[in-house]
Parts: structure tokens; sequence; C-alpha cells
């Protein structure tokens, strides 16, 4: 199995794992996640006391068995284009119960509008008035969705609510009909079929992410088991829907949050990362971009969190991949690394280059 060091020089967090690949072959995926925040919603987002940890495995916001994810595990080798996830409540305007709010975002091009309405329940052979709320989680328990009582799944949201009279996966779900919709999809008899909305994470399981984790069949079982199916797409790795999604993020998006903080709005820039990073091979070293793929923003925490990501195969008989250094150090202990050896400073330094900013506002 490979084993390298990770020397991370800067305020924020990195971490590795192995995993195998179609072709039976180790990737090293090294994972950078950078969390900002703010106090209040007109600050400039500036480092977290407390960084958001790597999480090695999906993180739920309940019962693992019946919840939807909060924070999916960072273990993609590999995301085709970045994502952004938000994960939010909806609250009233000036503080005074709504029945129905739209909430959204927009960062650059991106735009994404969902409609909120309260609880509902079966009335009459319809459904009734939606119920008044001061706040309304924003999460697919809340969407279109469930498993009905016969046992049927509605496969793209299996823990939503309103699939065939499905109640809710989450037993804190009173309404018998989804409070999060998208506006053009309202969901109003028994009879409709919108597509399950929401802004986290899609489950790996759901459709249609699982199309792409590729074939499980009797002939992987035989011939390829334990490793992934040859024809596993990347595209699996992305955890939000499409209209969650950007060819790439450079750091600066102005980002705007609609409806799910108690002002209301939350303008903000995304910050730049400019954290250098260095692959220290056993026959020589290279700079490596950093390339942001995965956007975390918690209104309700005001905190936003940037994720970067790089995977190496490793094979045998080539140069090994030893070590990767994330921050601002000096070309002497660039030359100590490479050669493999302790880096000593006579003055007491460290190798990190003091003052040189690892992001920007």
């Amino acid at each position: 199995m490979a084993d390298i060091w990770i020397e991370n020089r800067t305020s924020f967090v990195a971490d590795s794992h192995v995993e195998p690949n179609a072709d039976g072959q180790e990737v090293v995926v090294v994972i950078f996640s950078a969390t900002f925040q703010v106090e209040t919603p007109g600050a400039i987002l500036a480092p977290a006391p407390e960084q958001l940890p790597i999480a090695f495995s999906d993180v739920p916001f309940g019962d693992p068995n019946l919840s939807s994810t909060r924070y999916e595990a960072d273990i993609a080798t590999v995301k085709p284009v970045a994502e952004f996830v938000i994960n939010g409540v909806a609250h009233a305007p000036d503080g005074k119960a709504v029945r129905e709010m739209q909430v959204g975002f927009r960062i650059g091009a991106l735009r994404k509008v969902l409609n909120i309405v309260g609880d509902r329940v079966h009335e009459a052979g319809g459904y009734s008035a939606p119920r008044p709320f001061m706040k309304m989680p924003v999460v697919y328990e809340r969407a279109y969705g469930g498993t009905a009582p016969d046992g049927n799944v509605e496969v793209r949201n299996p823990v939503g609510v309103g699939y065939r009279n499905a109640i809710s996966a989450d037993p804190a779900v009173r309404s018998e009909a989804p409070n999060v919709t998208y506006p053009n999809e309202p969901f109003l008899a028994t009879t409709d079929r919108p597509a399950p909305a929401g802004f986290g994470a899609i489950g790996r399981g759901w459709q249609p992410r699982l199309k792409y984790a590729g074939t499980f069949d009797a002939n992987w079982l035989a011939s390829q088991w334990p490793l992934p199916p040859k024809d596993y797409d990347p595209r699996h790795n992305m955890c939000t829907p499409v209209d969650q999604q950007l060819p790439a993020v450079s750091g600066g998006e102005n980002v705007t949050v609609v409806g799910m903080t108690p002002s209301g709005r939350w303008d903000f820039r995304l910050p730049v990362l400019t954290v250098p990073v260095r692959l220290i091979y056993e026959d020589r070293s290279e700079n490596e971009p950093l390339r942001i793929d995965t956007v975390l923003i918690e209104p309700d925490n005001l905190r936003v969190t940037l994720k970067a990501r790089i995977a190496r195969v490793t094979r045998r008989n080539s140069p090994a991949l030893r070590e990767v250094i994330f921050g601002h150090v000096t070309p002497a202990f660039l030359i100590a690394r490479r050669k493999g050896k302790k880096y000593f400073d006579p003055r007491g330094g460290n190798g990190t280059i003091a003052g040189r900013p690892t992001w920007q506002s």
C-alpha cells in the first residue's frame, strides 16, 4: 500500500487515503479542505477558527439508514466538474410565519430557486392548505420521494415524502406532501411525480447518480470483484444535481444566498486559495495546481468550505510519490525533502516562509 507524508504548512486541513481502481492499481488521493466563516452576513470571509474535518465516511443528517447525507465522504478520486452543496434552512422573511416562500442561490452564471411550502395533510381527496412556518429544513426528507407502504421505492429519493402516499423517512416530518419542490413542479395531487428538489448531496445509491456506478452483475462478481466495475463513470462522484455544477471554480466568484439566513440575504465572494502544492517523488519534484472541485455552503453557520483533491496512480517499478507539501516553504526546505534528508536551519526556522498568504478575500 502506498504510504506518503502530508506536510501541511497552512491553517487549513489536508489528508490522504488509498483506494484501488478498476485495473487493480492503487490510487493515492490527497484532499485539501479550507473552511471560511463570518460572524455577520456583511463581513468578509476569513479562515474559520475551527476547520471542518475531512470526512472518510458519509455523515448523515440523522439515522444513517433513514437519512440523507449532510457531508459526503471525501473519497472521490476525481470530479469531472465543480459542484456546490448547500446545507440550509428556509427562514421566513422578517421573522413572520409564512405558508410559502422561495429560497435560492446564485454563483456566477449558476442560479437555482426552490419553492418551500408548509406542512400539508390529506383532506377531502386533496391536500390541506399549507401550515405557517418560521423555519423549514431544505433536505431531501422533505422533498418528493419516499418508500411506499408496499415496499415500492422512489429511486430518485428513497427518504422523501409523497410517493404513493409514502411518509418521510424522518419521523419529525409531519407533512404528507413535499415541503420542497421546484417552482415549476408543484405537488398538488397524489398522482403528481415531480423531480425531487434540494440543494444537498444525492445519495450514492439514488438515481440518476447510481447509473454511473457501473455494472455489478455475475460477470463482475466472477472476474472483477472486489475492484470497481470496468464501466465505472466518474460522474458517479458528483453528489449534486446538474443544476448545481459548473465547469470550474477559480475563487473570487460572487455568491448570493436568498431566504436561508435570518437576514434574508447573504452576499459574499468565494475566497481565492493561493496555496502552493509540491509533489515529492523519489526521483523528482513537481508543482501541482490546486483545483477546487467542491464548495460547501452552510448559511446558518455563515460558513463556506472549499475542497480540492489530487489523485495519483501508483505503479510498480515507477518512482514513488513520497510526500505532498502544502504552503509556502523555502528552497532549502524543498531541496532537503527532495534528497530525503531532515531539514535543519541554524537560525531555528522550520522552513516556512512567513508572511506569504495562502488565501485572498
